[in-house]
């Protein structure tokens, strides 16, 4: 291999690992190749942990887009706030939580620290990006500084906004009508680098043609900054620090300055809930699929459901679930779907299933008992069926 050789080999593992993204548990991805289809993609167990998965955007031209929403990671009562959420919006379970909890009359100070969220300098939560922190931080304050009488309807009109379609829907025309330069710029910058500066080293020789190779690409990644920078303080205003940083390596690094338009689309709807975006952007069925997984989840979160003991915590808990459901029960209504047809009982394997579990769907042998790999949720029995067994589980 030749030094030339190497070097495109170095570039193209260091483009590689700018098309990886890593998506904490609690959010959901949806990613497109051409702008046509999308897909919701969560945190892949091969490359991950408890705490989330690495994904890949698309590498090839057109480049592809990448959109994440977020479940909202507190349980929210009029009275106070719990860092725990029942309900996990992801296959793979509820991501690690802090279990915090604050009554809001004893709530002095809120703050965003990067991705931290801090309740009296005491850390609350870990958010999925500082921009998301900064509204999460920005929720509880307005929370703290409401009347306790109005909480209530002020809860209820921040699940609303987090399911409104029409918000997402204008937000992603602007986005797209903002960056379609920064789109075309990548690209070509794609295209240059690795076609048509090998060719010109092949032909001429690296020796021959690098100064001209250097100036191209400092005038796309120069151009591209500029224009960064530029959608970014549109888009994300009070992200100053952030801007600067990722200015700078969007200006200092080829790799990086072809995926600016990820980092700018990434944030762009995380305060939304995933089940809003799969409907925007995913095919019908796919979003009733999606709904059909958010709606169980809702309704028979794995045990324990609330890890304190505190009267006010467990309230905060079954509030916050309470208006969840209602909430997402009323958005799938809208949306054409019937909440209790996505909540039929599955079709029983064969004569010896007696009984399911309502979260995961397992299907038992036996009429009574629980679903340990749930936390013990009580199943189901088929009503169709009866007479015991010996109670294995049926995968």
């Amino acid at each position: 291999m030749t030094d030339v050789e190497l070097l495109f080999l170095v570039l193209a593992l260091i483009y590689a690992s700018e098309c990886a993204c890593w998506l904490p548990a609690g959010s959901v991805a949806f990613r497109t190749w051409l702008g046509r289809r999308w897909r919701p993609v969560h945190p892949g167990a091969l490359l991950g942990n408890q705490q989330g998965g690495f994904l890949f955007a698309h590498a090839l031209p057109p480049l592809g887009t990448l959109v994440i929403g977020n479940q909202f990671p507190l349980s929210l009562s009029p009275e106070a706030v719990l860092a725990y959420v029942a309900s996990a919006i992801n296959p793979a379970g509820r991501p690690a939580q802090t279990a915090k909890f604050f009554r809001f009359d004893e709530i002095r100070s809120v703050a965003a620290n990067s991705r931290k969220v801090l309740i009296n300098g005491e850390l609350l939560l870990k958010a999925s990006s500082p921009t998301y922190a900064v509204h999460l931080a920005e929720r509880l304050r307005q929370l703290r500084e409401a009347l306790p009488a109005a909480r209530a309807a002020a809860i209820r009109e921040l699940l609303r906004r987090s399911l409104d379609t029409a918000a997402i829907e204008q937000r992603w025309q602007e986005f797209r009508k903002e960056t379609t330069e920064v789109q075309w710029l990548t690209n070509g910058l794609f295209a240059f680098l690795f076609l048509l500066a090998p060719i010109l080293i092949w032909r001429l020789s690296l020796s021959r043609c690098w100064p001209e190779i250097v100036a191209v690409l400092l005038a796309f990644t120069g151009v591209i900054a500029w224009k960064f920078r530029r959608v970014h303080k549109a888009f994300y205003p009070a992200a100053e620090d952030q801007r600067f940083a990722h200015f700078l390596t969007v200006l200092l690094s080829p790799a990086t300055s072809i995926r600016a338009r990820d980092i700018l689309s990434r944030p762009l709807l995380e305060t939304y809930h995933p089940l809003a975006l799969a409907r925007v952007f995913c095919p019908e069925q796919t979003f009733a699929d999606f709904a059909r997984s958010a709606l169980r989840e809702i309704r028979h979160p794995a045990l324990p459901e609330c890890p304190r003991d505190e009267a006010l915590a467990l309230a905060a808990e079954v509030f916050w679930r309470a208006g969840l459901r209602e909430s997402i029960e009323a958005f799938l209504k809208q949306s054409g779907l019937d909440p209790e047809t996505l909540m039929q009982p599955p079709v029983p394997a064969d004569a010896t299933c007696r009984a399911y579990c309502p979260r995961c769907l397992t299907q038992f042998d036996i009429n009574e008992g629980v679903c340990e790999d749930c936390g013990g949720l009580r199943l189901v029995s088929f009503s169709a069926n009866g007479g015991q067994s010996n109670g294995h589980q049926i995968k």
